[in-house]
């Protein structure tokens, strides 16, 4: 009996042996790995896309639009609406972090690409790595700009972005000057679109978003270019997890966000999806409706006037300060030629570069008018009453 026993206890110590030491020859599933990025945050929320379409479908249309499948249009917006301009900036440990106002801008700002199409709109297009901000960059003549990057470009995190041609439309870009960019509201900053091209013209695109401290972190405009801008410093924010979607507040020393992991479901679909021609007659009827959001029934001429009034205030001071701007680099650099004749040609040089730009600044204003009138008489003609069976 003592021999019996014995053997079993040497069959299961070699059993046991044999189970610590042998390695793994790649028969086995492999121990799972962390993700690529966060991988020591205090409080993590795991679902699949199939919440953001859920979550998304009482607060716009989800559409059938090639070629990127079912997208998201946002309603309730007004037709000025651009993304990225309900909210404002902070400097987080993450880079420049956007903190929306809006209820549904903890996904669309922070997951997935936006693009525009002349029928609906702004549209949204679903993707499952969060970033703090997907935008590209524009900073200079006194001015600071954000586009969102358009839909197919990808990051993947540890190699980037796979490609680089950015291909941000002229439209995509929100501008404002550079002292007003760190405000909490910056909707009321945001200059006229009929700016953008000349802005954009006298500006370089900077993509600057990668993986730093295993952490999607986007760089954008620069630190010390605010501090001269906005004339105050720039307080550093940590930024903290949220435990659900009302979990979005900003104070000056920390950020806090939802932001769960979320994962590919090849079978999830929204629950309601229409088509695009469809969407686009529903969408032109509201937006017809009413072109400022914040108007209340019967008021909206009266605040669109005042918002005309101030559109036309920001664009008259953006087309100074550029101008000033001008003229402030010329006089650095007259003052760094010696000789006289060729003080003489740079001092014609930096006149004619002005008279070019009024020229600009005189189209943008006619542009500017064109569009208010067209906004007028889009008041004008609006019905007074809401038909509930559009579900608008």
């Amino acid at each position: 009996m003592k021999k019996l026993l014995g053997i079993l206890v040497l069959i299961v110590m070699a059993g046991t042996a044999c189970y610590i030491y042998v390695p793994y020859d790649g028969t086995r599933t492999p121990p799972p790995q962390r993700r690529p990025y966060e991988p020591s945050r205090s409080y993590v929320s795991r679902m699949d896309i199939s919440y953001f379409y859920e979550y998304l479908q009482p607060f716009g249309l989800w559409v059938s639009y090639s070629p990127y499948g079912h997208v998201w249009v946002p309603r309730d917006v007004g037709s000025r609406w651009r993304p990225y301009t309900r909210g404002h900036w902070a400097w987080t440990d993450h880079g420049w972090t956007w903190v929306s106002i809006e209820r549904w801008g903890w996904i669309a700002f922070h997951y997935g690409r936006w693009g525009w199409d002349r029928r609906i709109g702004w549209f949204w297009v679903p993707d499952i790595v969060w970033g703090p901000a997907w935008v590209g960059w524009r900073w200079g003549g006194g001015h600071i700009g954000w586009a969102p990057l358009p839909p197919g470009v990808d990051f993947h995190p540890g190699r980037g972005f796979g490609r680089r041609d950015w291909n941000i439309p002229p439209n995509s870009w929100v501008f404002v000057r550079g002292r007003n960019f760190m405000d909490r509201s910056l909707d009321r900053w945001t200059l006229p679109y009929e700016r953008n091209t000349t802005i954009i013209n006298l500006t370089v695109v900077h993509v600057n978003i990668d993986v730093r401290n295993d952490r999607v972190f986007n760089e954008g405009v620069g630190l010390d270019h605010v501090r001269r801008e906005t004339n105050t410093p720039v307080i550093k924010a940590a930024l903290k997890d949220g435990s659900r979607p009302e979990d979005v507040r900003s104070s000056g020393q920390e950020v806090v966000v939802y932001r769960p992991e979320v994962s590919r479901n090849e079978l999830a679909r929204p629950k309601q999806v229409v088509g695009a021609d469809q969407a686009a007659e529903r969408l032109e009827s509201e937006r017809t409706r009413r072109v400022v959001r914040e108007a209340p029934a019967g008021e909206e001429s009266v605040l669109l006037r005042r918002v005309h009034e101030q559109e036309k205030k920001l664009m008259e001071e953006s087309q100074e300060l550029e101008i000033s701007e001008i003229r402030r680099r010329a006089a650095d650099e007259i003052k760094a030629v010696e000789n006289r004749e060729n003080r003489r040609k740079v001092e014609e040089q930096v006149q004619s570069k002005i008279g070019e730009l009024k020229k600009k600044h005189a189209q943008e204003k006619a542009e500017l008018a064109k569009r208010q009138k067209e906004e007028e008489e889009k008041t004008k003609k609006r019905p007074t009453t809401i038909r509930k069976k559009d579900g608008l």
